[in-house]
């Protein structure tokens, strides 16, 4: 008999499992942190046997066993994963590389700088409506190709986002159609099927199939995937996505006019939307919900920004923290609460990875501006989060101009857990936040979908009635009116210090 719906999702840093019953409340949940693999500057990386199938197995075991359950009784999984993490493997979907990852990995300026130029920037625009970035599939693809050659000539598959799991769940090559919008260019964004672009990167028979749903059944669990993972042989597995399309989900962002802001090591944003819109400046793509559409954007160093603060600026803090005390950011963050709106003169760009959205820059520098002999390491604390803060601001309003205004959004993920944080931002931005009492993130929008998938969650509107809110964060009109000289010199210090970053 099944009792149970599936989700597990892969991370920067962690993977996170979620099991639930089969109408989607939570029963158990699971985690296994992972690093980084970074050989040189610019270049990120997962081992995608060790980070993420190794992960899997372990958080398959761990969740069973707090419910006393048996793999036999799990309906079905879903999967997500980080956006653009591409593998290559061989006809047994073994590995042949690391998979790269998304926009913190900018190792293929170059070839994006190419792609732009052999097609055009004024046709990539009309073709796509937006450049080539980094973040995009193709420009990664490129790179192997160029610098990896004897890589790429043994490769019989290329796998985007949760693309590598479910195939080695089910011998079967997919990706759904909300990750599919960032292989640009060999997708045509008209059809949503593979285009006359792909000759410029790769063959499109190397390709994955695209899915005409995210929460389509692509396959069942084969025998060798049983005895790899622990599931049951013919458990139901579908196409899944990348973590922030089954976040929102998790959180009811699955309607026309919701929006989320999901504050992890990097920022995203989305907006859902019934139609699209002519915009040039944000990212879209088919929704995770069947018949929805949803633009998008990225900030490249928030939550990595506050984790590296509290490395590099509190090992005092991270000591007592190890040795049974008070929870690191818990103290340094309270160093931080006293501080005035505008940090009494200090601003952080916090383009410590490069930027995404809105300046699609990834030679950006980040910098801590205006320090002088009466700044505390409480001030640099509350001027990170305002600099995070005004990054935010400037791709709300790129979400205003596209016309997709929000006046309330969703805030998701880990810093969520900060209403210090949360409060900066609604007092820049000047808009309402609110926080669902249920936060676990992708893996449980993934187990949601799985539920959608063979129908024992019955629609949209069932999943938007699972969700109840724990927090509502109001901006402060005072200082929002006080922020508005500092979001205006933010930008300035970028526009006028870009050249020396770019010699940098």
């Amino acid at each position: 008999m099944k009792k149970y719906l599936l989700g597990f999702d892969v991370g920067t840093s962690e993977s996170k499992g979620t099991l639930t019953n089969l109408t989607g409340k939570v029963l158990a949940t699971a985690a296994v942190k992972h690093g980084v693999i970074s050989m040189q500057p610019g270049f990120a990386e997962h081992d995608p046997m060790k980070d993420w199938m190794e992960d899997f197995r372990k958080v398959i075991c761990s969740l069973l066993g707090q419910v006393r359950g048996n793999a036999e009784e799990i309906a079905a999984v879903g999967i997500s994963t980080i956006m653009a993490a591409v593998t290559f493997v061989d006809e047994n979907c073994e590995p042949l590389r690391n998979a790269i990852l998304y926009g913190i990995d900018t190792r293929c300026v170059k070839q994006t700088e190419e792609i732009n130029r052999i097609i055009g920037r004024e046709r990539m625009e009309e073709e796509f409506g937006t450049l080539c970035t980094v973040e995009h599939f193709g420009p990664k693809i490129l790179w192997v190709k160029e610098n990896e050659p004897e890589i790429f000539a043994r490769t019989k598959h290329i796998t985007f986002a949760s693309g590598f799991l479910t195939a080695r769940l089910t011998g079967k090559y997919f990706v759904d159609k909300y990750s599919v919008s960032s292989a640009l260019p060999m997708l045509d964004a008209k059809t949503m099927q593979w285009g006359r672009f792909c000759d410029l990167i790769c063959p499109r028979e190397i390709l994955p199939q695209i899915a005409e749903s995210t929460y389509s059944v692509i396959g069942t669990v084969t025998r060798q995937a049983a005895e790899e993972t622990g599931l049951a042989e013919g458990t139901a597995v579908i196409c899944g996505t990348t973590d922030a399309g089954a976040e929102a989900v998790s959180a009811g962002v699955v309607q026309q006019g919701d929006t989320m802001l999901m504050y992890g090591s990097t920022a995203f944003f989305i907006g859902v939307t019934e139609k699209k819109t002519d915009h040039t400046k944000l990212w879209h793509c088919d929704y995770t919900i069947d018949w929805l559409h949803c633009y998008t954007a990225g900030m490249a160093t928030t939550g990595s920004l506050t984790r590296w603060l509290r490395d590099e600026m509190a090992l005092d803090l991270v000591k007592k923290e190890e040795a049974g005390g008070e929870n690191a950011y818990t103290a340094l963050f309270r160093e931080a609460e006293e501080i005035p709106a505008g940090s009494e003169g200090l601003i952080v760009l916090p383009y410590f990875q490069g930027e995404r959205m809105p300046l699609q820059d990834p030679k950006a520098k980040g910098m801590i501006f205006g320090l002088n002999l009466r700044h505390t390491r409480g001030h640099v604390i509350h001027a990170a989060l305002e600099g995070i803060g005004y990054g935010i601001a400037q791709n709300m309003q790129l979400f205003a101009d596209a016309g997709i205004p929000a006046d309330c959004v969703t805030a998701v993920g880990g810093g969520t857990k900060s209403l210090l944080w949360l409060q900066i931002v609604s007092d820049i931005c000047g808009i309402t936040q609110q926080v669902p009492e249920i936060t676990i993130g992708a893996s449980y929008g993934d187990a949601l979908m799985a539920g959608l998938a063979v129908e024992t969650i019955e629609g949209p509107e069932a999943i938007k009635r699972l969700v109840q809110i724990r927090h509502v964060i109001k901006p402060d009109m005072e200082n929002f009116r006080k922020y508005q000289k500092y979001k205006e010199m933010f930008a300035q210090l970028y526009e006028r210090n870009k050249d020396i970053m770019h010699k940098l």
